[in-house]
Formats: structure tokens, sequence, C-alpha cells
């Protein structure tokens, strides 16, 4: 049995290389969150992981700001950042 791979950011599932940072399959992160192979900083995930909560889950502002943090800190990424 093998495990799928996850962004270390987001948790977006890594199936293949092409869905990798730069397409490169030894990068933990997904190309939304380290498009130019770099992690991008903590506050501009939370914001953008805000507003996709928000779209997603018809929430206002602070309780998808809170769902995302809480999401984000089960992240390898964010585990201490927020």
């Amino acid at each position: 049995m093998t495990t799928a791979l996850t962004c270390e950011s987001c948790g977006m599932p890594l199936a293949g290389a092409e869905d990798h940072a730069l397409a490169d399959a030894a990068l933990p992160y997904c190309g939304y969150c380290a498009p130019d192979g770099k992690l991008q900083p903590a506050d501009e995930t939370l914001e953008r992981f805000t507003q996709w909560t928000m779209r997603q889950e018809s929430l206002d502002y602070a309780a998808a700001k809170e769902k995302a943090i809480a999401y984000l800190k089960t992240m390898p990424a964010w585990k201490d950042a927020f």
C-alpha cells in the first residue's frame, strides 16, 4: 500500500511531479503554496486560506479566518506558526 503525498502547507494531494512546486517531486509543497519553489509567508497563506474558506463555506471573514488557522495548525509547515 502506498501513502498519497500531500502538500505540507495546505494538504493538497500531490499525485505526480506536476502537482509539486516547480514540477519537482523533491519539493514538499504544491505550486499554489510555493509558486517559485519557496514556501510563501505564513500571513499570505493564511489570507489565501481564509478567502478560500469564505467562498467554500459561505462564512464571514472572522469565522473563516478562525477555521483557516485551526486547519493550518495541522499542517507540518505551519504547526508552530499560528
